[in-house]
């Protein structure tokens, strides 16, 4: 298997002969961008012939070295559908902090955001906080991910795929999708890639070397 044959919306299938979601999410390492995990989408419903993903977290990461063949529509792992449920990892972590008092005896701000959070219908004086399975220092870039330049600060399109060597499993090129009722595909060397924060990614590329991208062609 070549990092090359993965793709973003392929089909996830168990040894075993399950689908147990959808490839959704790819995390690089941010120092010399290798791949080293992919993201599986369970499904909401839990759609498929296999019902064990009911109590699963939305999205479970999984090891690239789980991977036993990837083609443009289907990656086969070599995990069974039970073991995939007990290997992989919640991606996201959810809970509930309790908002702290800042100034403990004393009427501050915080105390007017624990009385709103106290409403009825309301957690109460909580925030949600997320926690995300990735490692510091590691990238992750999704399918629809909005792609903006710096200078001038505009959106040119968003993540269709992202392309690896073959030989380094890292990171090369994303693809990006431009345009709307008439969209078109072109390749994004990582070169231009500045940052990828909060699922959005940043790149510096001026308006010559945009019109210049080579337009993608599957296969």
């Amino acid at each position: 298997m070549q990092p090359g044959d993965l793709h973003l919306g392929a089909s996830v299938v168990s040894a075993d002969g399950h689908k147990v979601g959808t490839l959704n999410r790819f995390v690089v390492r941010q120092n010399g961008l290798k791949l080293t995990h992919i993201v599986v989408d369970t499904g909401i419903f839990r759609s498929g012939d296999w019902k064990g993903a009911i109590g699963l977290s939305h999205d479970r990461m999984i090891p690239m070295q789980a991977i036993q063949h990837a083609d443009h529509n289907e990656v086969r792992i070599t995990m069974t559908a039970d073991e995939f449920k007990e290997l992989s990892v919640n991606y996201a972590d959810d809970r509930f902090a309790e908002i702290k008092d800042a100034e403990p005896g004393e009427l501050d701000r915080s105390d007017l955001r624990r009385f709103l959070t106290s409403i009825p219908g309301e957690p109460g004086p909580y925030v949600m906080i997320e926690k995300t399975a990735a490692a510091a220092g590691e990238l992750e870039i999704e399918k629809d991910s909005p792609v903006w330049r710096l200078q001038p600060h505009q959106k040119i399109g968003e993540v269709e795929d992202v392309l690896f060597d073959e030989k380094t499993r890292k990171l090369s090129r994303l693809v990006i999708r431009r345009g709307h009722l008439f969209s078109r595909e072109v390749e994004l060397p990582v070169e231009y890639i500045v940052e990828v924060v909060a699922d959005i990614v940043r790149v510096d590329i001026d308006d010559t070397a945009l019109k210049r991208l080579q337009e993608h062609r599957d296969g």
